[in-house]
């Protein structure tokens, strides 16, 4: 074998063209024969070694799984106190929104994780007690989705027991005619009205309804209330139909209204109001116009609310400039003239 000590007699043709002659093709074979039967047998030798680690392998991973299992079972997080681990668990909801109907974020999350915290977070009412109940867009998929969405919020619901209920209503993309009936994720909030405590309603006024049309019998908790409405469709009727703006624990109001409205013309109980926050567009008359942000001070001497906070008002400014009408007073009041609300924004 020349290989490792001796030059190839064929190393200046060695990757190059040349065609070997009859002799030098039986020179060629003798003098690869014992360097191919020494590759054969370092071959083998590596097979060898590669079944024995790959054996070595399946070994440790089999003691690995089961070491394993055994330090999950003593694993410091199994053993966490049970008020400690709702601790947890509450740390994990969101403190910027209402609780989102996704298994990527908690509370659904936490009861994908193992049987145990499953059992724990379905059995913690306050982990459900909040809940942001999306627009199914019925444009693009089937009936089902609703359907599903009902059986979600309905075993939401249950789960949060007893506790006081904070939720988020978006039906913007549900078309709505004069002959709708109740719609069914509205309707399910009616059984637990009077567990009601924070409400957010968006979309078309009409779905609304059935919720607005609640007095402080059917909800002797809610507290706040936020309407991003397109109309004024829900005071077409008479007062009545918004009587969950004037219960007595109502002290949190915002109105997102894009039609023209007097704010004074809101069926709302002003004096008990520690926050409000008005969106919507005046009313332009003869002598010109009413309502909108034009009334904000108004609005603020409505309110009687002692050891005010802050107060804001946006685009202030520009109102003064262009919407103040001839012969009206622009002496406006400042913010600390009337120590109203512990919040106000007017927009």
């Amino acid at each position: 074998m020349f290989f490792r000590d001796s030059v190839s007699p064929f190393a200046d043709k060695l990757g190059t063209n040349y065609v070997p002659s009859d002799s030098e093709i039986l020179e060629i074979r003798a003098l690869i024969r014992d360097p191919a039967e020494e590759l054969g047998r370092i071959e083998a030798q590596i097979d060898g070694m590669e079944l024995a680690i790959g054996q070595l392998k399946a070994k440790r991973a089999s003691l690995k799984t089961a070491i394993d299992a055994h330090r999950a079972l003593i694993s410091p997080m199994r053993h966490v106190p049970l008020d400690v681990l709702q601790e947890i668990f509450f740390s994990c909801l969101s403190s910027e929104h209402y609780a989102l109907m996704d298994p990527a974020e908690a509370p659904l999350l936490l009861g994908r994780i193992c049987r145990h915290w499953r059992r724990v977070a379905y059995s913690t009412p306050m982990l459900w007690s909040s809940i942001h109940i999306p627009s199914p867009d019925l444009h693009h998929h089937s009936v089902n989705l609703l359907l599903r969405m009902e059986r979600i919020v309905e075993a939401w619901l249950e789960r949060s027991a007893a506790c006081p209920l904070s939720v988020s209503v978006s039906d913007l993309n549900v078309p709505v005619e004069s002959n709708t009936e109740i719609h069914p994720l509205v309707f399910q909030l009616l059984y637990v009205a009077h567990r009601l405590h924070r409400l957010a309603l968006s979309g078309d006024a009409r779905l609304f309804r059935p919720l607005l049309r609640l007095g402080p019998e059917a909800l002797p908790l809610l507290e706040s209330i936020r309407i991003q409405t397109n109309g004024i469709a829900m005071f077409d009727d008479h007062y009545n139909a918004t009587s969950a703006l004037q219960i007595p624990t109502m002290v949190d109001v915002s109105l997102c209204i894009s039609d023209p409205i007097d704010p004074l013309s809101l069926p709302l109980r002003w004096s008990q109001l520690t926050a409000l926050s008005l969106q919507c567009y005046c009313v332009w008359k003869d002598h010109g116009p009413e309502g909108g942000s034009r009334h904000w001070w108004s609005v603020r001497r409505a309110s009687k609310v002692s050891e005010p906070s802050s107060v804001r008002t946006a685009n202030d400014q520009d109102f003064r400039r262009s919407w103040i009408s001839p012969g009206y007073n622009a002496n406006y009041p400042t913010p600390d003239a009337y120590p109203c609300l512990h919040r106000f924004i007017s927009i």
